[in-house]
């Protein structure tokens, strides 16, 4: 009996670990084909632009010596820290406004009752739906009225306002998982509907403010839309402006054939650096993050 089990047994297992080593396969050829564009922007920001023009074959490991001052030479050359203190103000000011905002207008959609709630809020997922060029033209106007050109309103004020549909969405998916006894017992204890959003809601939602924080920090510290229609003097430039004119300036044209050789090396060093502050709130926040997203979809 015992050996005709396991000669029955023994095609599924072999079939159930051969799917579990192409699953890894897979895996393993998607994550370097994700992974190695950031690993030759490393290695190129640590070689000299002669060494990247005469490359034939890609390289991951820079030969020595190690340019590390392409990174000091980069930041001199792109004024580096006033960029990134304008990309700072406008990204926490945008995360910290987003995600108030967003998480209140969840809250009222999620646990609040009043007439035409679901309508509204279809209204709402609607936007998501409309580009972000149909709506530029009015509202560079608005700003312009208003005098907000060439300062950090523009791309902060709008965040403070919901935050964006999606975010809207995602913690009021999150608030809807939420057993609503919690609210029963607060408002018993005499808890207003404020009072019910910053004593039971907030403390539960951590997960999910993680993940709508990294896609805020995601579009406000890699956003080149906004500051280059709204941001002229460069005093108030972001990282991302800042290094397209910085491509512009570095170009050198060789004489004769007029072809144009950039400072890669220094390109790449300022990406790198761009680069850090955005893999290490992932990696702070990826539990939190992987959690938000897949609990936010259990709930309608």
């Amino acid at each position: 009996m015992a050996t005709e089990i396991r000669q029955a047994s023994s095609p599924w297992m072999y079939r159930r670990t051969l799917r579990l080593l192409l699953n890894y396969v897979v895996a393993i050829a998607i994550g370097i084909v994700m992974v190695f564009p950031l690993l030759w922007m490393f290695s190129g920001a640590l070689k000299t632009k002669e060494m990247l023009l005469e490359e034939t074959v890609i390289n991951l490991i820079p030969p020595l010596p190690w340019q590390w001052h392409n990174f000091i030479d980069a930041w001199t050359a792109l004024a580096f820290t006033r960029f990134l203190f304008n990309t700072l103000v406008i990204t926490v000011a945008s995360i910290f406004g987003g995600l108030l905002s967003a998480s209140m207008v969840a809250f009222g959609f999620a646990r609040l009752r009043f007439v035409g709630r679901n309508f509204l809020f279809f209204i709402v997922l609607g936007t998501m739906m409309v580009p972000m060029q149909v709506t530029a033209i009015p509202t560079f106007l608005l700003f312009h009225r208003l005098g907000w050109l060439n300062t950090y309103l523009p791309l902060i004020v709008p965040m403070w306002m919901g935050g964006g549909a999606f975010y809207i969405f995602l913690l009021r998916q999150y608030i809807m998982t939420i057993p609503t006894e919690l609210d029963d017992a607060a408002k018993i204890d005499g808890c207003s509907p404020i009072g019910i959003y910053r004593h039971v809601i907030l403390p539960n939602i951590g997960p999910a403010l993680a993940a709508a924080s990294i896609f805020l920090f995601l579009h406000s510290w890699n956003d080149l839309w906004g500051p280059l229609i709204y941001l002229t003097d460069d005093n108030t430039w972001t990282l991302a402006r800042g290094m397209l004119t910085f491509k512009r300036t570095l170009a050198e044209f060789r004489h004769g054939g007029g072809l144009r050789q950039y400072q890669i090396h220094w390109f790449l060093s300022l990406g790198t650096m761009t680069m850090l502050p955005v893999l290490f709130i992932y990696l702070v926040l990826q539990r939190h993050f992987v959690s938000g997203v897949v609990t936010s979809g259990l709930k309608g």
